[in-house]
């Protein structure tokens, strides 16, 4: 043995009280510590741990050093194997691995932990495996009510959806129609101040919905080809009216394509530029918006051999612009670059949050540049993946100024239970040129399209489907028309328009979706994606329709006579073990007393709706007597109206009775009647002029043409006898 001088045996007991100092403080810090921590040498047996570990499974270090995890830990075959497993893959690959497990303790309950394990090296050599495990349970736990809250957020956005669409889809529908009709401007003034108030808070209600799937991570993306001239011409005629009230100059230009479609989501894509063009126009008090779509290339032009094509969207304005601090502001949610801004322009703040990240969807970001008092340009390129054209010829619309009204000429099929909604969709139908027929539920739609195939006459045109129905619903009813080789696109019409929603109509055959509520010139754009208009009218003054007021009038009438009973259907229904059609009795009369302004009925009448959805029971005795009691007010208030205008309708006929005008007129309803066309609502009034037609009328009014139908033959029969 080599000699040691004194000096050298000083120096080495030093450093070894050096290094047992130090490994004592790192004890002591990994027993401090509350994870889980351990060492294993090649053989995976344990060779070092701290405290907590023995804690937790309430042993020593002389039951674990120097063992496996079966006999330090008993842990079962299986889960030995398992971490054996994940041992020899950070050893042999020399990886870190991180993956969340559940461990048993000593008391036998599982908690979740979350493991870390990586190469324990000495000299660069794996000399074992080192690990720390952490209790995650709260966390997991804590994430598990986030998630049911976040579930149930989302359940009731799609709840509230469908609860404010539906009554909404009448404010905005007959608005529009009361503002064709020949009113005094103030009155004029007041309905569109509803049209604009009622388009705003829908806008608000698609805002929070769409904010909400993207923070869930449930937007997602179509891929269905498209031609961009047609949102275009969509986004043209929703802004033109707006561009127009604040004399703003509006321009669009999309660069044509030979041959080719592109291949994206076409709704997001307009819900993009709308929200650009919406804001443009909010935030410029006088001159120009405009938006252009260009191909972005080495030369600038785009050859149909290619399968790829990348646009450059730009929208500028010359508005009130931002600073560079303001820029930075703008795509926070519910966050405007000013604070005064809310309130003097509204808005959410959540358009350019939601724009930017359907953007980002599609592979892109967006560019701002912007100056205070002199403007905003907002920018992105989009690459879309192309698909062949089998028509060459694509429509390149030329920038106008004006609104124009398509109109056509064609047979449209409606499936409607809702009497005021009949009215609202019959009436837009009608404007626009179509012949209507109308069906209450699935059934009747597919008797409807079986007795056009049977008769030999066309198809109908296009097919409006709403999705609740009686007897059988819109989900049951498409897939069965179109099992009859039926080719007439079917278009959803219904309030219920989550994505989730909007892909089951697609899967079962349906083309597109409206909707409610929906506005005329939305349903124009529908229209136009599937039939071809005979000519377009230009609107620049408010069309004059004589029937309008008694039409308004008439869903007054409609409300009091469906009604008379309805609490005690409600009661007998339910009684009756019914449930399901005592809850959409309730529905209805709440959407009905929403439509005619009777929001005090309305709200109890929701109140008895919910509990019915969410109870086998029938609602409380407070919520029956509230509801009974407001829908008694409602008729009685609306009574008098009824009688009196009864009373005018006899004395009419028996006064202003003319047989050969009456004459006429039955050859005129009598084929509208065979063909269960709405048309002859408007000849109501002159049929009160006739003697005998009473049953005849109320018969119409209820929609029931085939029982009309007949009545009108005895009528006639009557007339001409006398």
């Amino acid at each position: 043995m080599p000699h040691i001088n004194n000096k050298s045996e000083e120096e080495i007991k030093s450093l070894f009280r050096v290094l047992e100092k130090e490994s004592s403080m790192l004890q002591t810090m990994f027993d401090s510590i509350s994870d889980l921590i351990f060492c294993k040498d090649l053989d995976l047996n344990y060779t070092h741990c701290n405290k907590s570990l023995l804690r937790y499974f309430r042993i020593t270090e002389d039951d674990l050093i120097g063992k496996n995890d079966m006999d330090g830990l008993g842990v079962t075959k299986e889960v030995s194997d398992e971490r054996r497993e994940k041992d020899r893959e950070v050893i042999n690959e020399r990886k870190m691995l991180i993956y969340e497990e559940f461990v048993a303790g000593a008391d036998g309950i599982s908690r979740i932990f979350e493991t870390n394990k990586v190469p324990l090296l000495m000299n660069g050599n794996v000399v074992g495996v080192m690990g720390i495990a952490r209790d995650i349970t709260e966390r997991k736990a804590m994430e598990e009510v986030a998630q049911n809250s976040n579930r149930a957020k989302s359940t009731f956005l799609a709840n509230m959806s469908h609860e404010m669409r539906t009554p909404m889809n009448s404010i905005i529908g007959f608005s529009e129609l009361a503002c064709d009709d020949e009113i005094q401007e103030r009155t004029k003034e007041y309905l569109n101040l509803i049209i604009d108030n009622s388009k705003w808070l829908l806008q608000l209600i698609n805002d929070i919905l769409d904010i909400s799937k993207i923070e869930s991570g449930n937007m997602k993306l179509e891929q269905i080809p498209f031609d961009l001239h047609e949102i275009f011409i969509a986004c043209k005629t929703l802004m033109a009216p707006r561009a127009i009230e604040q004399n703003i100059d509006l321009f669009f230009y999309a660069e044509p394509f030979v041959g080719k479609m592109l291949i994206g989501d076409p709704m997001r894509l307009k819900q993009v530029l709308i929200n650009l063009l919406s804001n443009a126009i909010k935030f410029t008090t006088s001159g120009t918006v405009k938006l252009a779509a260009v191909i972005v290339s080495e030369d600038g032009y785009y050859s149909p051999k290619d399968d790829k094509c990348t646009l450059r969207f730009e929208i500028k304005d010359t508005g009130i612009g931002m600073s560079a601090e303001q820029i930075e502001y703008v795509f926070k949610p519910f966050t405007q670059a000013d604070t005064g801004t809310t309130r003097k322009y509204g808005g959410t703040g959540l358009g350019l949050t939601i724009t930017k990240n359907i953007v980002e969807l599609m592979g892109s970001e967006l560019h701002i540049e912007s100056q205070p008092n002199v403007g905003t340009k907002i920018s992105c390129e989009i690459t879309f993946t192309t698909t062949d054209l089998e028509d060459d010829t694509l429509r390149i619309e030329n920038i106008i100024s004006t609104i124009e009204k398509p109109l056509f000429e064609g047979d449209v099929l409606v499936l409607e239970d809702n009497h005021m909604n009949q009215r609202v969709i019959v009436e837009h139908l009608k404007r626009v040129g179509f012949n209507v027929e109308l069906v209450e539920n699935g059934l009747e739609g597919i008797e409807s399209v079986r007795r056009r195939i049977e008769s030999g006459l066309k198809p109908f045109d296009l097919i409006l489907m709403d999705i609740h129905m009686p007897i059988m619903d819109g989900i049951e009813a498409t897939p069965r028309i179109i099992d009859m080789g039926v080719s007439t696109p079917i278009i959803a019409m219904t309030a219920n328009v989550m994505i989730e929603d909007v892909e089951l109509y697609k899967k079962i055959g349906m083309k597109d979706h409206i909707g409610k509520p929906f506005t005329s010139q939305l349903l124009w754009s529908v229209l136009l994606k599937y039939l071809k208009p005979v000519r377009y009218m230009e609107i620049k003054e408010p069309e004059i329709n004589q029937e309008d007021e008694e039409f308004k009038l008439q869903l007054i009438s409609d409300f009091v006579k469906g009604n008379q009973n309805r609490y005690d259907e409600i009661v007998e229904t339910f009684n009756a073990g019914d449930i399901v059609l005592a809850h959409r009795l309730a529905h209805t009369l709440k959407t009905n007393a929403g439509q005619i302004g009777r929001f005090a009925l309305q709200k109890a009448a929701a109140d008895v709706e919910i509990s019915l959805k969410k109870s086998a029971e029938l609602p409380s005795e407070k919520q029956m007597n509230i509801f009974k009691a407001e829908l008694s007010i409602a008729l009685e208030e609306l009574k008098p109206y009824l009688i009196e205008k009864s009373d005018d309708q006899s004395d009419m006929a028996e006064v202003y009775f003319d047989k050969e005008r009456a004459v006429a007129l039955f050859a005129v309803l009598e084929p509208l009647l065979e063909r269960g066309s709405p048309e002859c609502l408007k000849y109501i009034n002159q049929l009160r002029h006739i003697p005998g037609c009473k049953e005849l009328i109320e018969q119409i009014e209820e929609f029931n043409f085939d029982i009309a139908a007949d009545i009108l033959k005895n009528v006639k029969n009557k007339v001409e006898g006398s």
